[in-house]
């Protein structure tokens, strides 16, 4: 989604996905639990957009402390990487 943009549209894109993932992970795993175990009911675990502070403190490693909450940082600091490496772009004379 980011390749060959400006990184003016890459940061706001990473910060976009980041956020849903931090939204919409628990469904997921809800669901995988879902599949391990029989009991469980069908429903949405998924609540409100978490706020900025929750999000910042993945970002910072402030919040829960947990592996959980850990990777959930790694990953969204792995993401930025990404989203802010140079890209570079193929030079079209180089097989001339």
């Amino acid at each position: 989604m980011t390749r060959h943009r400006p990184i003016v549209i890459r940061v706001p894109i990473w910060a976009v996905l980041f956020i849903c993932f931090i939204w919409a992970s628990p469904q997921g795993y809800y669901t995988y639990y879902r599949m391990i175990f029989d009991d469980l009911p069908a429903q949405s675990v998924i609540g409100d957009l978490p706020p900025p502070d929750v999000v910042l403190s993945f970002l910072t490693f402030t919040g829960q402390v947990s592996l959980s909450a850990h990777s959930v940082g790694i990953l969204g600091w792995a993401m930025f990487l990404v989203a802010v490496w140079p890209q570079r772009r193929k030079c079209r004379d180089a097989a001339n």
